[in-house]
């Protein structure tokens, strides 16, 4: 019995060492997820042998895992690049406001996660010190391992390009440097983004051209409760219903969140394609058109100049961040009727709004507490600025054209695929609404611009804006994306109602 038991014992700490990356496992358990499990504690052996080495380990591996376990609740999936841009455009009045809505699940699951790795360190760091004075051979057992990353960096290193995102491609799969190379990622991104975008050069078709433009970007609005598009518990659109010139529809989002999704209602690309094809947002081709662009921002960022305000700047000729996501969107009307009055011939107005954002209770003023559900008052309340928004555009136009079009870049999933009404992977997280007016010139002279046919994506407001740009031919030669016929993760729209519309699996 004496002899049998350290085998016994070592066995134990090999599986406790193995438990520690089980949070690989989160997004699905398969014959691949676990051999990298198994990888993964191949490679960071090492650390074991050194106590300091050894928490320093359990520490890192503890913390990510208690990420993943969040992450993958919200989003079935480790944490990725768009996780850390999300972290980075935070501000602290959105960290609290996301502290009110965690579930008892993730929570619990992550105390437990974290007592679980204090009892593995623990169990290691008595056990393993016996297990080398038991087999001295042991205390080499880190050569494989340190060889294995020797021929990595080596690899990465001296490689080419394809070399170097092979070994990052694979190597990224190895937990917990999922996360190490997310934050690889997203600085590169956060670079790259700084491109000079490639813009037509040929003139745009005056003849097409509306004069005056407001493209309102919403956030997380769910088509599933505009009753302009078939819902009926509340009339939550009652202010656009019946509005002339107005047209309503349900569109496909790209993403659950906004650093997934809004790339593609600027530049109908991901980031990563935006930045490699060096693609213009509509703001540059509306800069490019002649007109004068104007962006006003209520949405939450950190201040550290992140994606979207660096696209929403790049080509603007006043930028202007009125609120932060505290303000209602009324905030913003005031400086939608200055720059409606801007005596410039042609206008690009944008809106960025924080819409119907967790937590949708604060997003409007208690006046519109109409209904006893709290996001369906968001939504009536971004249908009252709507409505508010095309009435200022209509007078201020005159005779002249004018437009406004509206999408929002996500939904959120609401009951009964949650608690609460969150940004989570599910089928209201896609389907958005899609909205555009015009006046009577407008509809006279583009009167394509306000009828849709067919499945689209949200990246229809980028499109039809580069239309009434005058630069209608970037479509036709394919260098703006079509946006008809949508797709997410590979499967078509109508697809996508014959998975769980929980967790579209």
């Amino acid at each position: 019995m004496h002899k049998t038991r350290p085998l016994w014992h070592f066995g134990l700490l090999l599986a406790a060492w193995l438990l520690l990356f089980s949070p690989r496992l989160l997004p699905g358990v398969g014959a691949k997820t676990l051999a990298w499990v198994a990888i993964s504690a191949f490679l960071f052996w090492p650390l074991v042998l050194r106590r300091w080495t050894l928490w320093l380990g359990v520490a890192a591996v503890a913390l990510v895992g208690m990420l993943d376990i969040f992450y993958s609740y919200y989003f079935h999936t480790l944490a990725d690049e768009f996780f850390l841009a999300t972290v980075l455009r935070t501000n602290t009045d959105e960290v609290s406001d996301f502290t009110k809505t965690l579930p008892a699940g993730p929570i619990a699951a992550s105390l437990a996660w974290l007592a679980l790795c204090a009892a593995i360190g623990s169990l290691l760091h008595r056990g393993v010190p016996a297990a080398l004075s038991r087999w001295p051979l042991l205390r080499w057992s880190w050569l494989p391992a340190a060889a294995v990353w020797l021929l990595l960096a080596l690899g990465y290193a001296s490689g080419s390009g394809a070399r170097q995102f092979e070994v990052q491609d694979k190597s990224r799969n190895v937990y917990p440097l999922h996360l190490a190379w997310a934050a690889v990622k997203q600085h590169a991104l956060s670079d790259a983004v700084l491109y000079q975008p490639r813009l037509p050069q040929y003139p745009p078709a005056a003849a097409a051209q509306i004069g005056t433009i407001v493209a309102v970007l919403g956030e997380s609005a769910s088509a599933q409760r505009w009753s302009l598009l078939g819902y009926t518990t509340h009339a939550t659109n009652a202010p656009l219903d019946g509005l002339p010139g107005s047209m309503a529809a349900e569109v496909l989002a790209k993403d659950f969140m906004t650093a997934g999704a809004l790339p593609f209602v600027l530049t109908g690309f991901s980031v990563n394609d935006s930045i490699a094809r060096q693609s213009p947002s509509f703001l540059d081709i509306a800069k490019r058109a002649g007109y004068k662009v104007f962006v006003f921002d209520n949405s939450r960022t950190s201040g550290n100049g992140d994606f979207f305000a660096r696209v929403l700047r790049r080509s603007s000729d006043t930028y202007q961040k009125i609120g932060n996501g505290g303000d209602y969107d009324g905030v913003l009307t005031p400086w939608l009727e200055q720059a409606l009055h801007d005596p410039a011939a042609h206008k690009l107005i944008v809106l960025h709004t924080f819409g119907s954002h967790e937590l949708v209770d604060g997003r409007y003023p208690p006046d519109y507490a109409k209904f006893p559900d709290p996001y369906d008052n968001s939504i009536l309340y971004t249908s009252t600025l709507l409505k508010e928004w095309t009435a200022m555009l209509e007078k201020a136009a005159g005779t002249g054209s004018a437009m406004l079009v509206y999408t929002s870049d996500h939904g959120l999933a609401m009951p009964p695929c949650s608690d609460d009404y969150i940004h989570r992977r599910s089928l209201t997280g896609l389907e958005v609404p899609y909205f555009v007016w015009g006046n009577a010139s407008a509809r006279a002279q583009s009167p394509q611009l306000f009828t849709l046919h067919g499945e689209h994506g949200n990246a229809i407001l980028g499109e039809n804006t580069v239309r009434a740009l005058g630069y209608g031919q970037m479509s036709e030669q394919g260098q703006w994306p079509d946006s008809a016929h949508p797709t997410f993760e590979g499967h078509a729209w109508q697809e996508l109602h014959r998975l769980d519309a929980c967790t579209l699996r």
